[in-house]
């Protein structure tokens, strides 16, 4: 009887998840790659460090582009209030001559309150059902837990928390803050700020999750 021939492994390409024999595939940085998904991801890989691929081919988001994102946020939620404050400008003038005037001062607050409320629903209910805001959808960015898991309500708010109460809304600590995070966000290989280490997320690219 002649012995049997060994059998070649079929494995799955990391990037594109087809299936290749497992002498068909290359690995590079802890990933097998196929030939035809080896050249964009050596090069990415060279780029960005082996980290930038991450555990599951995830493409992390870095600093820049997750400034982007938050600058289209910050517009998302400041025009509204531009607006308003435009329409009621001509009646806080005329308030504003008033000594102690009650009805400014109730103004003022309500629509801090206002803005608050309206920044809470708008960050914590986007990132809960859709794992992203405006800014980071734009991006072509989403937030993830570190297995690939969508956030809970819990893990929504703490991220929302955390940045803009802590590490943002605390005079003159958040300037240290906010540089530690950006320094964090720029240096760390999966491109986590002081918020994502807290809550354990990550920012990736969504073409990368839908690869994953």
């Amino acid at each position: 009887m002649s012995p049997q021939a060994p059998t070649d492994t079929v494995v799955a390409c990391s990037q594109c998840k087809r299936m290749f024999s497992h002498s068909d595939l290359v690995q590079i940085a802890g990933s097998w790659v196929c030939g035809d998904c080896k050249p964009a991801f050596l090069s990415r890989v060279m780029v960005e460090g082996a980290a930038a691929a991450g555990p599951f081919g995830w493409h992390y988001g870095g600093f820049w582009i997750r400034f982007g994102a938050r600058f289209i946020d910050g517009f998302v939620m400041m025009a509204p209030i531009l607006i308003l404050a435009a329409v009621l400008i001509p009646n806080l003038l005329r308030a504003g001559k008033q000594p102690s005037n009650p009805a400014l001062v109730a103004f003022t607050l309500t629509l801090v309150a206002i803005f608050l409320i309206a920044a809470i629903s708008y960050e914590v209910l986007m990132m809960r059902y859709w794992g992203a805001t405006v800014g980071k959808i734009a991006c072509g960015l989403k937030i993830v837990r570190s297995d690939g898991r969508s956030l809970g309500w819990g893990v929504s708010f703490g991220r929302f928390f955390m940045w803009n109460i802590v590490t943002g809304g605390i005079p003159y600590l958040n300037l240290v803050l906010m540089l530690t995070s950006s320094i964090m966000a720029g240096a760390d290989a999966e491109k986590r700020a002081l918020h994502d280490r807290v809550c354990d997320t990550r920012v990736i690219y969504k073409r990368s999750l839908m690869r994953a």
